[in-house]
């Protein structure tokens, strides 16, 4: 049988769980990252959920820096809500245009949000595309119905 080196034991964080929280410690708060690595079914290395306190002693032991406020800023970054907003559409619009691929996009994991470079958003086709999307209607098939004024 083969003996444990110094400093190692039988409770070690899978290795994708660690690059996982090193990836996503660059994006979200330990509480946030928690309750993401929950709702995906990573377990500790003793086989507990995952908590803030945690993700923070994972972190430190790991020497992985937090979220800082403004980091995904300097980087260039913006989220899925926030393209929304500057291309005044919907979520779901933008989310249909990263499915389609007009819109370029990562995320890290199912559950993780959607990062976006603030480079890609300054394309005039994509503020085109927009546009188009916004002041589409759904076509109906009956010409005698009434458009509902609110």
């Amino acid at each position: 049988m083969r003996k444990n080196r110094a400093g190692q034991h039988r409770w070690g964080t899978d290795a994708d769980v660690v690059e996982l929280v090193a990836v996503l410690a660059r994006q979200m708060p330990d509480q946030a990252i928690a309750a993401l690595l929950n709702r995906a079914g990573k377990k500790t290395g003793k086989g507990n959920g995952w908590t803030r306190s945690r993700v923070c002693f994972l972190r430190n032991h790991r020497r992985i820096p937090p979220c800082r406020e403004g980091e995904r800023a300097e980087r260039g970054e913006v989220t899925l809500e926030e393209t929304a907003k500057i291309l005044n559409v919907s979520e779901a619009t933008v989310r249909r245009m990263i499915q389609e691929k007009l819109l370029a996009a990562r995320q890290y994991c199912k559950g993780a949000p959607w990062v976006i470079q603030n480079s890609d958003l300054d394309r005039e086709d994509l503020q085109r595309i927009a546009d188009a999307r916004r002041s589409r209607r759904p076509p109906s098939e009956d010409p005698r119905q009434n458009s509902l004024a609110l």
